[in-house]
C-alpha cells in the first residue's frame, strides 16, 4: 500500500520542524519526508491532504488498563488502595468477555481520536483485549495481567493459563523482524502479548521471578506497577526489610529482565533505587494525570534524566484519570514538575513531547513500536489541524502542542500505514459507543446486587 501525506505545512521529525513536506509511506514503512518536488515520482495508491496540517509521530501510550474505559467515573476522589478493594475489584470480579471486548474497543476509539497509535495494555482476558486492538487497527503489547495475592493454588492456575495462551499461539506470539526490502525494517504484528504481573504486593516473589523467567524465555516485555505510594514502600519494608527495587534486586528480576522492564509509576524511589533502574536498564512510565488525582506523589524525572532512564508517558486506566488524551498527560507532565520543584524551566516542551512519541525509550522498537517521526521509521503518524483556534498562531509548535493542545486538534490518524481516522471520523464509531454504553451499564447493576 502506497500513501502519500501531501502539501505537509508542518513536519515534526526528531531533530527538526520542517516546512512544505510531503510524506511517503510504503507497506507501513515512511520511506521519505521531502518537500514537493522531490517526491514528484511517487505513485501512491491514496494520497491525503495535508495543507493547513502538522504532521508528527503518533503518541504512545505506555500503560493502561484499556477496558476500563467501562468504570470512567466509577469510584472517584477515593484513596488508591480503598478505591481498588471496595470499588474496582469488586466491579472486575463481574467483567465478561464480551466486556472485555467493547471496553477495549472504546478505550481504542478514544485513542485514536486523540492521536496514540500504540498502548501497553494490562488487563484480562487477553485473547479478547487482542481482538479488540487488531480490529481498531492500533498497535498494542497486550499484558497478561498476573495477581496471585501469595496463593500457591491460584499461581499455578496464572502460570498454567499463561503457558497455554503462548503455546497455543492464542495472542500471535510474534517471529522476529525481518528486511523490507527498501533498508528500513519491519518489525512485528501491531499487536503483540506482554507477561504483565500487576505489582509486588498483588503477586507473590515466586510468581514475580517466574514471570521474569518467562519473559526473558519468550522474547517478551516484562510489564509492571512499581512504587506508586508511599504505603507500598512501607508495606514492602515491613514486609521484607527492603524498598520495592530492591526487593526485585533481590528476587533477581531486576538481573534477569530488568532492560524489557516498564514500570508504571515509579515515583517514590531512593537514591539506591534509582541507581538500580539505570544500572538494568529499566524503562519506567509516568502517569501524572493518575498520579495527582490520587494524590499519589510526584515523578521524579530529573532523577530519572540525570541517570539516563528510559521514560515513556501514559494516562493509566480511565477510572483514575478519566480519559486516554496524551495531550492532557503531556501538559500535566510539564506542569507537575515546574510547580512541584518551583521550577519553570524543568521538562520542557520539546522534551515531553519526544517522551510522548516514545523516542526517548527503545524498549518496544524490536516490537515495531517507532519514536520520532523518521525515514525508514513506522508509518505511525498523526495530523493536526492548524486551523484549530488551540494552535493558533504558531510561534512554537511544540509549545502549542503541549501546553495549548488536546485531543480535538487531531484530524487524521494513521498507524501502520493504514488510515484510521480522517476529517475526525473514525468507521465504525456509532457502533462502538453503543456496544460500550451497554456493556457499563449492565456491569455496574451487576456489581451493584
Amino acid at each position: 500500500m502506497e500513501l502519500l501525506l501531501k502539501n505537509v505545512d508542518l513536519v515534526i521529525t526528531g531533530s527538526a520542524v520542517l516546512e512544505h513536506q510531503n510524506v511517503a509511506i510504503s507497506d507501513g514503512v515512511v520511506t521519505s519526508i521531502a518537500r514537493h518536488g522531490d517526491t514528484a515520482a511517487v505513485k501512491p495508491d491514496r494520497t491525503v491532504d495535508g495543507r493547513g496540517k502538522a504532521a508528527l509521530a503518533g503518541l504512545k501510550n505506555a500503560h493502561t488498563h484499556a477496558a476500563m474505559t467501562l468504570l470512567r467515573g466509577y469510584g472517584d476522589d477515593m484513596r488508591l488502595h480503598p478505591w481498588l478493594q471496595e470499588r474496582i475489584w469488586p466491579a472486575e470480579a463481574q467483567l465478561t468477555p464480551e466486556d472485555i471486548y467493547w471496553g477495549t474497543r472504546l478505550a481504542a476509539l478514544e485513542m485514536i481520536r486523540s492521536g496514540t497509535t500504540f498502548a501497553a495494555d494490562m488487563y484480562f482476558q487477553a485473547p479478547e483485549v487482542y481482538r479488540a486492538f487488531e480490529d481498531a487497527g492500533l498497535r498494542a503489547a497486550v499484558g497478561f495481567a498476573l495477581f496471585d495475592f501469595g496463593d500457591p493454588e491460584r499461581r499455578e492456575a496464572l502460570q498454567h493459563e499463561v503457558d497455554e495462551q503462548l503455546a497455543a499461539d492464542a495472542v500471535h506470539t510474534a517471529d522476529g523482524p525481518n528486511a523490507t526490502g527498501n533498508g528500513a525494517v519491519r518489525a512485528r504484528p501491531r499487536v503483540f502479548p506482554t507477561i504483565a504481573p500487576h505489582s509486588i504486593y498483588t503477586c507473590s516473589g515466586e510468581l514475580l521471578q517466574w514471570a521474569a523467567a518467562r519473559a526473558v524465555e519468550h522474547d517478551l516485555v516484562l510489564h509492571t506497577h512499581m512504587s506508586e505510594t508511599e504505603q507500598e514502600v512501607q508495606d514492602c519494608l515491613d514486609a521484607h526489610g527492603v524498598r520495592p527495587f530492591q526487593w526485585l534486586h533481590e528476587l533477581g528480576v531486576l538481573e534477569a529482565a530488568g532492560d524489557r522492564m516498564i514500570t508504571a509509576h515509579a515515583i517514590w524511589l531512593d537514591q539506591e533505587e534509582l541507581d538500580l533502574v539505570a544500572k538494568h536498564g529499566v524503562t519506567v512510565a509516568h502517569n501524572p494525570a493518575s498520579n495527582m488525582k490520587l494524590a499519589s506523589g510526584c515523578f521524579p524525572w530529573a532523577e530519572f534524566d540525570r541517570r539516563e532512564v528510559s521514560v515513556m508517558l501514559a494516562p493509566d486506566g480511565v477510572a483514575s484519570n478519566n480519559n486516554l488524551d496524551m495531550f492532557d498527560e503531556m501538559k500535566l507532565a510539564a506542569l507537575l514538575q515546574k510547580h512541584h520543584f518551583g521550577d519553570p524551566t524543568r521538562l520542557p516542551a520539546e522534551e515531553i513531547l519526544a517522551i510522548a512519541t516514545g523516542a526517548r525509550s527503545k524498549l518496544y522498537r524490536p516490537y515495531g513500536v517507532g519514536g520520532a517521526l523518521t525515514v525508514g521509521g513506522p508509518a505511525d503518524v498523526i495530523l493536526v489541524d492548524l486551523d484549530h483556534p488551540q494552535l493558533v498562531p504558531v510561534h512554537n509548535l511544540r509549545s502549542n502542542l503541549v501546553y495549548a493542545a488536546n485531543g480535538s486538534v487531531v484530524d487524521t490518524v494513521i498507524c501502520d500505514g493504514t488510515v484510521l481516522m480522517e476529517d475526525r471520523t473514525v468507521p465504525g464509531a456509532e457502533e462502538v459507543l453503543r456496544e460500550a454504553r451497554r456493556c457499563a451499564a449492565a456491569l455496574v447493576d451487576r456489581a451493584s446486587r
